[in-house]
């Protein structure tokens, strides 16, 4: 647990370090999502069906374009390796990266949502359960995408490919986020999804974990 904290803590230093890269994310965030408010103009019944669907996508984008960021630096300079070296499990290094990851990325967004769903015409019994299932859908999608992260770091077209990688993995967290606002626009029944979500999580993390550190050793060969 110390030497987890310890990592755990060296993370948030990074993140706070680059700061400035995750305004940039979050700015590509509100941007796109005031395009597409924009660009479906006064038409609010079309807002309000396709609200839910244009944020989970546009965190999705967010996510992918910012990613890299986390594990760039460390494995350009050596640190992925020299963590594991000095004792820190290929799994600790992964948690650490995907918590941070958390708190840098999807937590910010989580506080501009509620306004951004007003903006698109959706109810506040939507907009809470818009929050909560991306705050129950997120960590797989960070997890995955942490994943395809490690797989493309030296590939020179990165991003494209990470998009190739994860973007059919993530498209059933997708449906089922989406699908819990809508459910609750027909039927008001959207425990079902909540409980798939959970179950993506439950799945995705072990997976995620054996296959990080073959990952890890692929990037540190």
């Amino acid at each position: 647990m110390k030497n987890f904290s310890a990592l755990f803590y060296r993370e948030m230093f990074i993140g706070i370090k680059n700061s400035g890269n995750l305004m940039i994310s979050l700015s590509f965030f509100l941007i796109s999502i005031i395009i597409f408010i924009l660009s479906l103009g006064p038409n609010t019944e079309m807002l309000s069906k396709t609200g839910s669907a244009i944020i989970w996508a546009t965190i999705l984008f967010t996510v992918i374009l910012s990613s890299e960021q986390f594990f760039f630096k460390d494995f350009l300079d050596g640190s992925l390796k020299e963590l594991q070296i000095i004792g820190y499990s290929p799994e600790s290094i992964i948690i650490s990266k995907v918590s941070v990851m958390w708190i840098f990325l999807i937590l910010p967004l989580l506080l501009f949502t509620p306004l951004l769903s007003l903006m698109l015409q959706l109810q506040s019994d939507e907009i809470i359960i818009l929050i909560f299932s991306i705050i129950l859908g997120s960590p797989s999608i960070l997890l995955i995408t942490s994943i395809g992260t490690l797989l493309t770091l030296q590939s020179k077209n990165n991003k494209v490919l990470l998009l190739i990688l994860v973007y059919p993995i993530i498209v059933p967290i997708l449906i089922f986020g989406v699908g819990s606002v809508k459910l609750s626009q027909s039927i008001n029944d959207n425990e079902s999804n909540f409980l798939v979500l959970i179950a993506i999580f439950l799945i995705t993390l072990p997976i995620t974990l054996i296959s990080g550190r073959y990952a890890l050793k692929e990037v540190n060969k």
